[in-house]
C-alpha cells in the first residue's frame, strides 16, 4: 500500500503570485480538493477550498460583481495559503499517511520527493479507494468478524476452517482499538463460499472463537451476533 500507487499524479497547482480570484476559478471548474502553491518550482503553501471561502467577502457585502471580481483579483493567494505544509514521501504506506491526516485533522497531503518537489497529491478519497480496494468489500464476499486472543497459532486456525469451506482469503484485518489486553479484534473478508456452506461455517466459527458479527454481502444478509 505505497503512496506512490494511490496518490493522483497529475497535480493541478497554483503560483504564489496570482490572486484569490484565480484560485477560485480553479475550485469551481476542476474536480479538486486543494491546491499546492508553487513559488520558483518548489511547493511554498496549500489552498483548500475552505481557505478560499473564509478570504471571499461575506454575502452580506455591498459590493458589485465588477468590484468583487476586482477585489479578489487584488488578493495575493500568497497571503491566503497555509504554511509551511505538511508533506510526505511516495515511499511511505498508505496507513502512515492515514494517520498523520487523521492526528493533524487534514484532508489531505502533498507528495513530495527527498528533494521537496511535488510528485503527487494523496487524499482522503484515495485513502477509501485503497481501504475498499485491500478489504474486496466491492466484491460482494463474505466477512467474519471475532475477538479472539492474542496468541500464536489462532488466525491459522479459523483460515483453515474458511478454506475447508471452499472460501478464498481477501484480506485479514486487526485492531488492538477499545478492546480488552489480551485481546484483538479480527475482521476476515473472503470470496466463493456457496450459501449452504456460510451457514455451517458460521455454526463451527461460532465454536471456535468469539465471533460478533457475519456477513454474506453477496446475498444482502449480515447477523450481529452479540453487542
Amino acid at each position: 500500500m505505497l503512496i506512490k500507487e494511490w496518490m493522483s499524479k497529475s497535480v493541478i497547482t497554483i503560483d504564489h503570485n496570482e490572486s484569490l480570484n484565480d484560485a477560485a476559478k480553479l475550485f469551481r471548474t476542476r474536480v479538486i480538493s486543494m491546491l499546492p502553491v508553487l513559488k520558483n518550482g518548489t511547493l511554498a503553501g496549500i489552498v483548500t477550498d475552505g481557505d478560499i471561502k473564509k478570504a471571499m467577502p461575506s454575502d452580506a457585502t455591498t459590493l458589485d460583481k465588477f468590484e468583487l471580481i476586482s477585489l479578489m483579483d487584488s488578493v495575493s493567494i500568497a497571503s491566503v495559503m497555509s504554511k509551511p505544509v505538511i508533506t510526505i514521501c511516495s515511499d511511505h504506506t498508505v496507513d502512515e499517511v492515514a494517520g498523520i491526516m487523521l492526528s493533524q485533522g487534514i484532508s489531505g497531503m502533498p507528495v513530495v520527493d527527498t528533494a521537496g518537489i511535488l510528485e503527487g497529491i494523496i487524499t482522503k478519497s484515495d485513502i477509501f479507494r485503497c481501504f475498499v480496494s485491500f478489504t474486496g468489500v466491492s466484491n460482494k464476499g463474505q466477512v467474519f468478524a471475532f475477538n479472539l486472543p492474542d496468541k500464536p497459532g489462532i488466525i491459522k486456525n479459523l483460515t483453515d476452517m474458511i478454506r475447508n469451506s471452499g472460501g478464498r482469503l481477501c484480506s485479514i484485518m486487526t485492531s488492538y482499538d477499545d478492546i480488552e489486553e489480551g485481546l484483538r479484534k479480527v475482521f476476515f473478508h473472503t470470496f466463493d463460499i456457496d450459501t449452504d456452506n456460510f451457514d455451517n461455517l458460521v455454526e463451527t466459527l461460532l465454536g471456535a472463537g468469539d465471533l460478533f458479527y457475519v456477513a454474506d454481502l453477496s446475498r444482502g444478509f449480515r447477523k450481529i451476533i452479540r453487542r
